[in-house]
């Protein structure tokens, strides 16, 4: 565990289960090497992007990265079950286990997390579903992720759905590099990170001065929360540079999303953490 990830525990202890959770699914994932998948041309998939169809869904692109998905989810579920995990969520983990080794259970499962889970659930547990589904296809899309970031700056790309897969977002980045600070916003399900203009809702689109506010949080220094009264939805904002990986993975600033919908704003971008009514459990 890294020390920026261990002193952010030690200040927001509520945060621990799900952090001790989030490390048994990053190790389950982390124990074999992913696989290799073949990254589209730019051009092939150039009119697509132009149009606004995120890769996943471009039939132009021809990325096929289901198969290795489908397996790395089988893979990640069976080490996840056999974690000690206590109480439902152990549960939960083995029934999914036992869902995902019938026939074709992975390649299904796959597609519904890939869809932006449209239609019928493939388990009784779809959120942890949701969960480690994408677990498996980050681990998998990881180096199609990196080297098509060129692809997703503002003039190419410039939307606030994501690039890659085409969910809202949930987090931001304002950089400090210069004084134009350009903003970034990051993807909770995919994990990829693409350029958006600085002013502006990447939720609704609107540029209103009037519409757009912050709501600072007290004792959190490098965080905030950017509102737009337009949409009444929410973007949490990393304000520094440097610990990216922790402040833009979505888990570490759960109570931020408590916050932000007990002031009355709408969680409109995709996470794969429930936010109950007992903030104190909080799930994926």
């Amino acid at each position: 565990m890294s020390s920026a990830r261990q002193h952010w525990l030690a200040s927001h202890p509520y945060l621990e289960p799900i952090a001790r959770f989030q490390g048994i699914v990053e190790d389950a994932a982390a124990r074999e090497p992913p696989p290799r998948v073949e990254v589209p041309s730019f051009e092939s998939y150039a009119a697509d992007q132009a149009a606004g169809v995120p890769l996943l869904r471009s039939r132009a692109a021809g990325l096929e990265f289901s198969a290795a998905a489908a397996d790395a989810l089988g893979e990640i579920s069976e080490r996840v079950a056999a974690a000690p995990l206590p109480g439902p969520i152990g549960g939960a983990c083995r029934e999914i286990r036992d869902e995902l080794r019938r026939p074709g259970a992975r390649a299904q499962a796959i597609a519904w997390v890939a869809s932006g889970a449209q239609g019928e659930p493939t388990s009784a547990h779809p959120g942890l579903l949701r969960f480690l589904g994408w677990t498996a296809a980050r681990r998998v899309l990881g180096s199609v992720v990196e080297q098509s970031a060129p692809w997703h700056d503002e003039v190419r790309w410039g939307r606030g759905a994501c690039p890659t897969c085409g969910a809202l977002p949930l987090s931001a980045q304002l950089a400090s590099a210069d004084e134009a600070r350009p903003r970034s916003l990051a993807c909770g399900c995919c994990g990829t990170r693409w350029k958006y203009r600085r002013i502006g809702c990447p939720l609704c689109g609107t540029e209103s001065q009037e519409a757009l506010g912050i709501l600072q949080v007290e004792g959190e220094e490098g965080l905030r929360i950017d509102v737009c009264n337009d949409c009444r939805a929410y973007v949490k904002t990393y304000t520094g540079e440097g610990e990216e990986d922790l402040f833009l993975a979505d888990w570490p600033t759960l109570h931020l999303d408590v916050l932000a919908t007990g002031r009355g704003y709408e969680r409109v971008g995709a996470s794969l953490y429930e936010l109950p009514k007992d903030e104190r459990r909080i799930e994926p």
